[in-house]
């Protein structure tokens, strides 16, 4: 996992090997353990910019803004 901490805020990357069709989709079904991450920052007084996952097989990143 990664923590990315930029002038305007902080972006939450995932870093994952599974071997997904449509990480789109797929995406779904790991955001509640990204928003653990998000919330848990939030009450530290960081921004989050948002969360992503690093499709490690398909070369893909599937970012979501919040």
């Amino acid at each position: 996992d990664l923590v990315m901490e930029t002038d305007r805020g902080i972006w939450i990357i995932d870093h994952k090997s599974d071997q997904v069709d449509e990480p789109e989709l797929a995406f779904n079904s790991y955001q509640p353990q990204l928003e653990c991450y998000a919330t848990l920052l939030r009450s530290m007084g960081h921004h989050v910019l948002g969360m992503g996952i690093n499709w490690i097989r398909r070369g893909d990143v599937v970012l979501r803004h919040h």
